[in-house]
C-alpha cells in the first residue's frame, strides 16, 4: 500500500496481489464447503446450475434419471451463463450448463474452469403466425433475413440474449428498437401474441412448446445459434460430477446439433 491524503490505497502490485487473494479465498473457502459436504453425504450431492431454456427441455428427466439409478443427488439452481461462471467461481455451485453466442466473444472465467461444448442450439425468430414475414416463409421455406423485421418492435430477453440480438441486427445493416425485455419464455410468447413485438429464442426453448398463432422460424446468418456447454473445475473429478456430465451430455444429443 502507500499513503494518500485520504490514508492508504493500493499500489499496481497491491491490485495485482489484492486480486490473487480472492482467488485464494475463494478457493479455501470452496475447500472448507467440499469437506463439510463430503462429511454430511459423502461426494454424491452436486449442486447443478442452468439456464431456464435447459432446464425446461431435458434436464429435469435427467435428473429423475440419476436420481432412480444412483445415490447421486442433483441440486438444480437456474441461472443465466455469467451468474451461472460466478457461481463456480465462488464455490456456490460444483457444476454448470451454459450457452455461448456465436456472435459475442466467449465467456472468460477463472483458468481452472473447463468447459466442455455438447453442441449447437440454432436460433429462431418468433413472429406471429399472420405476420408477412411468417407467410413468406410458409411459402418458400427459407431462412428468413433478419433484416426483414427491421421495421419490428423487439422484446430481448436477458441482458447477454439482448446483446446477441443487437449483434445480429447490426451484422443485417439495422438498429433494433427494444421495447420489452424479459427472460421468461411464457412472458415473451404472450406478448408477441398480442402484437408487442417479435423476439429471437433458442429452438431448445421452443422443445416446451410454443402458441399455435405464433411461428419460429429459422434465421439465415451463419451466427444465429448458440453452443451449449457443460462447466466444471478441472481438479474436480468425482465420479458423481462425471456421472451428471455424461448423462446431461447423452440426453443433449436429442435436441442439439453436432458442432
Amino acid at each position: 500500500v502507500q499513503r494518500t491524503s485520504h490514508g492508504v490505497e493500493l499500489t499496481p502490485i497491491g491490485r495485482i496481489l489484492a486480486r490473487h487473494g480472492q482467488l485464494i479465498y475463494n478457493r479455501v473457502t470452496q475447500a472448507v464447503k467440499d469437506v463439510e459436504e463430503y462429511q454430511r453425504n459423502g461426494s454424491t450431492h452436486i449442486r447443478l446450475v442452468a439456464p431456464p431454456s435447459v432446464c425446461s427441455s431435458f434436464v429435469a428427466r435427467v435428473l429423475v434419471h440419476i436420481s432412480k439409478t444412483s445415490d447421486i443427488r442433483v441440486s438444480l439452481m437456474q441461472m443465466e451463463p455469467p451468474e451461472a461462471m460466478e457461481a463456480l467461481e465462488q464455490g456456490l455451485a460444483d457444476c454448470a450448463i451454459i450457452f455461448q453466442y456465436n456472435s459475442l466473444p466467449a465467456l472468460v472465467g477463472p483458468d481452472d474452469l473447463e468447459v466442455s461444448p455438447f453442441g449447437i442450439d440454432p436460433l429462431m425468430l418468433l413472429i406471429g403466425a399472420n405476420n408477412a414475414i411468417a407467410r413468406q416463409y410458409e411459402s418458400s421455406h427459407l431462412p428468413v433475413q433478419l433484416v426483414s423485421a427491421r421495421s419490428e418492435q423487439w422484446i430481448a430477453g436477458c441482458e447477454t440474449c439482448q446483446a446477441n440480438l443487437v449483434s445480429l441486427a447490426r451484422a443485417a445493416g439495422f438498429t433494433p428498437e427494444i421495447t420489452h425485455s424479459t427472460d421468461d419464455f411464457w412472458a415473451t410468447q404472450n406478448l408477441v401474441e398480442v402484437g408487442m413485438g417479435v423476439s429471437i429464442i433458442s429452438r431448445l426453448a421452443t422443445t416446451a412448446g410454443i402458441q399455435p398463432d405464433l411461428a419460429a422460424l429459422p434465421i439465415a446468418d451463419n451466427n444465429a445459434f448458440r453452443t451449449v456447454c457443460f462447466v466444471t473445475r478441472k481438479a474436480d473429478d468425482r465420479p458423481a460430477v462425471t456421472r451428471v456430465k455424461d448423462e446431461i451430455e447423452r440426453a443433449s444429443h436429442q435436441y442439439l446439433e453436432n458442432i
